[in-house]
């Protein structure tokens, strides 16, 4: 059995106003596997301080360059810059 994804105060507080500006931009683009150049407005260095925080993942190349999307950990800060302060990924 798996834990189940959670995001707390503590994951809140280690974000910085980069990893939130990148995260919002994000949710609107990164359904699914997306080229870091469809998010316009996010750099490697931001991609790289979201992986580290595991709130985004990285996929295979595509034509267009590196792929990248956000984890059920990325989704949940997503939920708490909008205020949701969801604590536990909905199974």
């Amino acid at each position: 059995m798996t834990e189940p994804t959670t995001f707390n105060e503590t994951d809140w507080s280690d974000l910085t106003g980069n990893d939130k500006k990148t995260l919002r931009i994000l949710s609107h683009v990164a359904l699914n596997f997306e080229p870091l150049a469809k998010s316009t407005g996010v750099g490697q260095k931001s991609m790289d301080s979201l992986i580290e925080k595991g709130l985004a993942v990285e996929g295979e190349p595509s034509m267009h360059g590196r792929t990248f999307k956000l984890t059920d950990k990325g989704w949940l800060a997503v939920e708490w810059l909008h205020g949701r302060k969801t604590r536990v990924y909905p199974s």
